[in-house]
């Protein structure tokens, strides 16, 4: 017995059957077309309206995406010059426990993790650059280091802000996307079921509807023993 596609199947997948099913109702003509419209014709629009703004929204955020990276590759290679420069001031310590304590293990607490959150771990590290934790750092260096940290991070928080809401615009249509795959792999379902009902044959509804046979290795299809 033939299958229709699983829910489970990628969305791209699904509505690649939807579509196929669809030309092939509309190639048979009749019975076979009014039924198929009546089940999926509002479904082949929408994931026509849908595949059109995801693709829109994609297209959009790749732009977006490479300035965020520019970014923080700018943003890394400054965080690793304010270091080395603050370590030149000191006296270029063999080990400093209060630098360890401005930056513990290095640069990379500022700079790995995720974006979103790299501003405000910059925002930080000017305060404890502020805070007199390094007393060999003459005051007035830690506070032009501690001003350049800030806007460094408040051009970073502008690049994310400029990102947020294409980002979660195509974090939505892609929720859109597949819960939309989901109701059409229902309604194919349907239509199978529809089919069936007329009376037509299970060959002739998988020449229309795409068959998915189940696979040997799936639970439930061995042979007894």
């Amino acid at each position: 017995m033939g299958r229709v596609i699983s829910r489970t199947a990628a969305a791209d997948d699904i509505y690649a059957d939807v579509e196929t099913t669809h030309e092939n109702a509309r190639a048979r003509g009749g019975k076979w077309q009014e039924l198929e419209e009546q089940r999926l014709g509002n479904t082949i629009e929408l994931i026509g309206v849908v595949r059109s703004r995801t693709k829109a929204a994609a297209e959009e955020l790749t732009p977006l995406l490479a300035d965020l990276d520019a970014q923080d590759q700018q943003a890394d290679r400054f965080i690793g010059r304010t270091s080395d420069e603050i370590w030149n001031d000191i006296g270029r310590p063999a080990f400093d426990p209060a630098y360890d304590v401005v930056f513990p293990g290095g640069i990379a607490y500022y700079t790995t993790g995720p974006d979103d959150e790299q501003p405000d771990r910059m925002d930080l590290l000017a305060e404890l650059i502020e805070m007199n934790i390094l007393p060999k750092l003459d005051k007035a260096k830690a506070a032009a280091a501690a001003k350049k940290v800030r806007e460094e991070a408040k051009a970073y928080r502008e690049v994310l802000d400029r990102i947020a809401l294409p980002r979660q615009r195509l974090r939505q249509l892609e929720r859109v996307r597949t819960a939309l795959a989901r109701v059409a792999q229902i309604q194919l379902a349907n239509l199978k079921r529809v089919y069936k009902a007329e009376g037509f044959s299970e060959a002739d509804i998988h020449a229309v509807i795409p068959d998915h046979p189940r696979s040997r290795k799936e639970p439930g299809t061995e042979a007894p023993a």
